[in-house]
């Protein structure tokens, strides 16, 4: 008889206000189902009042001093490494924490089924449907449409795959290798990670969902309560935030550059 798949959850969390709170009690119950154990990495900016709310929820919280992303998510990866203890039927969850509380909130079902149906690869690649990847404003929809071209192209697919999506599940295996990985950037391995875990793993899958749909609305409420959706998107597409998705883009394809060779190749 095979043995069930449990997965352990590697997770990020940055919420200065903690803006989430309602919507975490909320999704706790299905986390809990869901995932064999649950680490979320905090951002320094993130007040502690939220760790302590976390570990009474049942979660496993751990601080990264750095504020630089990749030192966030190599530090979550290595503890929920350091916590499987069972290489044949235990596998690691990666997403960030803000989209898995609006995945189980809107589509649980959705999530229980992916988790389910698709045990039998070592890597799952979890991508956005047409309609989730278009929730997201110009700023994301633009930048990140890039990196899934150029990095589907590397991997020789016949169409692009949504690369940047940041949702994956691995074997112990596969994540030990990925915290060899030197990234040069303190972004692109948000590219460069789905890349580098695609090629090494003998077997995998992509797959897309509903679920990963544009979650940072929930963080404003308010804001969208008293302007409308339409004026709050507007104004969220700062020059500021502008800048943040074009550095993304550049250090994604900077990345790309440290994990394949370029080739000149001579049209006749």
């Amino acid at each position: 008889m095979t043995e069930p798949t449990y997965y352990l959850l590697c997770s990020t969390y940055h919420d200065p206000e903690f803006r989430l709170k309602e919507l975490i009690q909320s999704a706790s119950k299905v986390i809990k189902k869901c995932f064999l154990k649950s680490i979320i990495c905090l951002t320094p900016y993130t007040p502690k009042n939220i760790y302590d709310f976390l570990i009474k929820e049942g979660f496993l919280a751990i601080y990264e001093p750095s504020d630089k992303q990749i030192d966030t998510y190599k530090t979550a990866l290595r503890y929920t490494l350091e916590t499987l203890n069972n290489e044949k039927n235990q596998k690691v969850f990666h997403v960030d924490f803000d989209r898995l509380i609006h995945w189980v909130n809107n589509y649980p079902d959705e999530l229980i089924n992916v988790l389910q149906n698709h045990s039998d690869v070592d890597y799952l690649h979890v991508g956005r449907t047409s309609r989730a990847f278009n929730t997201h404003p110009e700023t994301q929809k633009l930048t990140e449409g890039i990196v899934n071209e150029i990095g589907s192209k590397i991997l020789g697919l016949d169409k692009p795959m949504d690369i940047i999506s940041v949702c994956y599940v691995f074997t112990k295996l596969l994540g030990e290798k990925l915290l060899k990985v030197n990234n040069s950037t303190t972004t692109g391995f948000y590219g460069s990670w789905p890349i580098y875990l695609w090629n090494w793993a003998n077997n995998k899958r992509y797959v897309e969902v509903e679920g990963q749909e544009w979650e940072t609305p929930d963080r404003f409420k308010k804001e969208i309560a008293n302007l409308g959706y339409e004026k709050w998107m507007n104004q969220f597409q700062t020059h500021q935030e502008w800048n943040k998705r074009v550095k993304f883009l550049r250090e994604c394809l900077f990345e790309f550059s440290n994990c394949t060779d370029f080739i000149f190749n001579e049209h006749k």
